[in-house]
């Protein structure tokens, strides 16, 4: 039996990852979400959060016991030196779990999905870590221009041009993303004009 295609799937903020994720899940995709899984890997009571605590100590941690993502966020984003660090210790458990979910789709489908989406926002960025584990058949980018990312997350979060101008900025480039990309979908006009090149990859691949 034909094992399924392994797709990293990525793009920037306000591109259209979750909008992409949906139908394709809606179509019978098995979906891996990387942002999911690194959220899980730091609940209380997780290796991942007591290894964050030996590291970074308590004052790390609301006062119900879980991270302090505010105060985490703040201080990764001040220092490559403790963001790094903080990778260390997460990226190794996210890989891990990403790895299981993906055999999990495989053997729970007698009829193999023609692919399995992994959506890793951040796939660019860390893209010589995943190279180094090598189980992505091929990385798709959803690409729009920055003036709609601004529109479309400041919108969606609620949050000034400004500040996700600076959060775009703190990522890969436009250019960098689609130096990498295998397949490129285009997310610059309506959703029925995304929706058909969904459509059409779906009907390729099956």
């Amino acid at each position: 039996m034909k094992r399924p295609l392994i797709v990293g799937l990525t793009g920037g903020i306000g591109c259209g990852k979750s909008t992409v994720c949906d139908y394709f899940s809606r179509n019978g995709i098995p979906i891996i979400d990387a942002d999911l899984i690194a959220r899980e890997q730091v609940q209380p009571g997780t290796l991942g959060l007591q290894r964050i605590i030996e590291v970074f100590g308590k004052e790390y941690l609301t006062e119900d016991g879980h991270l302090d993502r505010n105060k985490m966020r703040n201080l990764v984003f001040h220092s490559s030196e403790k963001k790094q660090l903080l990778e260390t210790i997460l990226h190794p458990l996210i890989q891990k779990r990403i790895m299981t979910q993906i055999e999990e789709a495989q053997s729970k489908n007698q009829a193999q999905p023609p692919f399995i989406i992994v959506a890793i926002p951040l796939l660019i960025e860390k893209i010589h870590e995943y190279e180094n584990q090598n189980y992505l058949n091929e990385i798709w980018v959803i690409d729009c221009p920055e003036t709609m990312q601004l529109a479309r997350a400041s919108a969606r979060d609620q949050q000034s041009q400004e500040q996700i101008q600076k959060i775009i900025n703190h990522q890969a480039s436009r250019k960098e993303r689609l130096k990498w990309a295998t397949r490129v979908i285009r997310n610059d006009k309506d959703l029925s004009y995304l929706y058909q090149q969904l459509h059409d990859i779906l009907n390729e691949l099956k």
